[in-house]
């Protein structure tokens, strides 16, 4: 099942400037979704609730 995920501003150029460091590095075309899963499957794994409350209130501002 595929999902539309929407980033944030500073993500996206986070992520654009990671994949163009890696084109540039190994001269061929990496696009941004494959680094996009490979993140996903090397540290979902390890994230920890608080890790997801944390960004919530130091980048979203939210208190939960």
């Amino acid at each position: 099942m595929a999902t539309t995920i929407r980033l944030r501003d500073e993500e996206e150029e986070m992520l654009k400037e990671v994949a163009l460091e890696m084109m540039i590095e190994k001269k061929i075309r990496i696009k941004e979704s494959d680094v996009i899963h490979t993140l996903i499957r090397k540290h979902l794994k390890d994230i920890k609730t608080a890790d997801v409350m944390k960004y919530r209130a130091e980048v979203l501002g939210k208190d939960d």
